[in-house]
């Protein structure tokens, strides 16, 4: 576990280096300088001790306040009380300045980060293959994109943190060895020996951090599934069945975070624990056997108390960091998934335009880790401008085929032509910007009829444009009655109107991308026998002006289809 989690972080710590090198130079820059001034800082109580008159004693603490005194004398000043006191105020002012500085800063690579690795995973999510992204839960998906990264961002800043409390912890125990190289050595075996003590505190930690990611995904899973199916849920009388499965997720994951937590707090004590033994012998080892003078133990000891906490923050840093690693390793892997399974992406390349009709040769189709095939060696012509009808039973493969003229799906054997063009990879992504398709589970989103309408067009529409569309669709009625027409608010998911009315939307926004392929994939077997008859309606109106794909087991839904083709026959020949 520690060579892969301390290999994790290190590439965790190359991808956010590599994201703004120059910002996070400055960084590392100003976290130098901080360090020196909190240094210079420190060194200022020596001169301010003798002052108020400490005989600091040992060549090294006289060398620093010497080096002090040359200072104000080269500024032209004299080492009184108020100078140093001016001076020191002055310095903690710097460096205050410095920390306000470093905040802002690493807040905002920090929050920049986060932005570019959701939108690079999203990128990437959304021009992966059709049938890699169907292989997965979307739940998971949506954690990677929304808890997974928010963590991954909180690790960058621990990244930050860790660098700068290194820093600081280099500075604090150079000091120390300029007053006393015994003393220090003393100390940081005293820390050296606590770090090992908490080793096997950081596998527990590490593990905790999976346990916690597992669960999360658990509660991203139910959550997703669950409110989607709310209506249903209650229909069943099913609250308490679900409250009950939620519950020991949530409890599940509640005991990875008081466990985390005890792991923190043990840590906590032992260093208490360890700083009080440790201060003990330190003080008697410098007293009685060194003979270091009282003064310089008081800088010692006020070095120290600053040095102790540094290396407690470090120690903490990194198991917060342990604790982050699962978030970056499931981020990691997400992203190298969806970039194996990349779509090519060709902006140039010109799209197939439908004159005659569309062909397939000799299709096949079977899914990844099974062995029997959809369909075999399946030819088919749908010439343009006419209505084929898919039927067949459950599981025959409609919907498959259907994907696959639609271009979201890539044969294992066979070719798709669009006339006398092949549709490939090269022009695949193309190819669908000319398909519509039209689902039994109608997209919509919580906003006006226009948003919903006009986001699949290509250029900006008009309200004619869209009142035309509406009309093709049987839906300009309904819409004109809405208390706003056009501007009227629908409801998360279309939730303010009815299932036809929905369907007849989704049937207009199709037609507004003006496409040369009109798939319609079971849009009406969830209808009333009225709104079915609006839906046919406006495929009747459609019929010889757009080549349409209807997938149905209504008879009434396809009886003005020009082809007829069912799935499940032995042979598939249809020309």
């Amino acid at each position: 576990m520690n060579q892969n989690s301390m290999a994790s972080l290190w590439l965790a710590f190359k991808d956010f280096y590599g994201f703004a090198p120059r910002q996070q130079m400055y960084i590392f820059m100003l976290m130098l300088l901080q360090g020196f001034t909190s240094g210079v800082g420190l060194l200022f109580i020596i001169p301010l001790l003798q002052i108020v008159g400490f005989d600091m004693g040992g060549s090294a603490s006289s060398g620093i306040s010497d080096a002090v005194n040359q200072v104000f004398a080269i500024l032209g000043l004299k080492s009184t009380l108020l100078t140093v006191l001016i001076s020191y105020v002055l310095i903690i002012s710097v460096i205050a300045s410095l920390r306000y500085q470093l905040t802002v800063m690493t807040t905002n690579v920090q929050q920049r980060y986060i932005s570019f690795l959701r939108n690079k995973l999203y990128r990437s999510l959304l021009h992966s293959r059709w049938q890699f992204i169907v292989q997965h839960k979307m739940s998971d998906f949506t954690h990677c994109l929304s808890g997974q990264v928010q963590a991954i961002g909180h690790a960058s800043h621990l990244m930050l943190n860790f660098l700068s409390q290194l820093v600081l912890t280099m500075v604090m125990l150079g000091l120390a060895f300029l007053l006393s190289w015994q003393m220090t050595l003393l100390a940081t075996s005293f820390a050296a020996i606590l770090l090992l003590f908490l080793l096997p505190f950081n596998r527990l930690i590490y593990g905790s951090g999976q346990s916690q990611l597992i669960s999360f995904k658990s509660i991203f899973q139910m959550l997703t599934e669950q409110l989607g199916s709310l209506k249903m849920i209650k229909s069943y009388a099913s609250e308490q069945y679900y409250a009950d499965q939620m519950q020991q997720v949530s409890e599940a994951l509640e005991e990875q975070y008081i466990k985390f937590t005890r792991m923190n707090a043990i840590t906590q004590w032992v260093y208490m624990v360890g700083a009080v033994v440790s201060f003990s012998i330190f003080f008697y080892v410098a007293q009685a056997v060194l003979a270091i003078p009282l003064a310089t133990i008081l800088l010692l000891l006020v070095i120290f108390s600053r040095l102790l906490p540094q290396i407690s923050g470090l120690q903490k840093t990194y198991q917060q960091l342990l604790h982050k690693v699962p978030a970056f390793n499931d981020v990691s892997q997400m992203m190298h998934d969806c970039q194996q399974a990349q779509e090519p992406i060709n902006i140039n390349k010109p799209c197939p335009i439908l004159k005659q009709a569309i062909r397939l040769e000799g299709v096949s189709y079977h899914y990844p880790k099974k062995t029997k095939a959809v369909f075999e060696q399946l030819s088919l012509t749908i010439p343009k401008n006419q209505t084929l009808a898919l039927v067949g039973h459950s599981g025959a493969g409609k919907s498959t085929l259907a994907d696959l003229i639609a271009g979201l799906l890539e044969p294992n054997a066979g070719r798709l032509y669009c006339d006398d063009i092949l549709l490939d990879d090269e022009n695949r992504l193309a190819w669908r910007e000319k398909v519509a398709y039209v689902t039994q589970e109608v997209y919509l989103f919580h906003d006006t009829v226009r948003a919903n309408l006009s986001w699949v067009a290509s250029k900006k529409v008009t309200d004619d444009d869209l009142w035309h569309v509406l009309s093709l669709a049987a839906a300009d009625d309904f819409v004109a009655q809405l208390p706003n027409g056009l501007d009227t608010v629908i409801g998360d998911r279309g939730i303010r109107l009815s299932g036809g009315e929905r369907q007849r939307l989704a049937l207009a926004r199709a037609l507004l991308s003006n496409p040369q392929l009109l798939i319609l994939d079971e849009a009406t077997s969830a209808l009333d026998h009225h709104n079915e008859q609006k839906i046919q309606l406006a495929l009747k109106q459609l019929h010889g002006t757009l080549t349409i794909i209807i997938i149905a087991h209504r008879e009434t839904t396809i009886a003005h289809a020009d082809m007829r083709i069912e799935l499940g026959r032995e042979k598939h020949q249809y020309d």
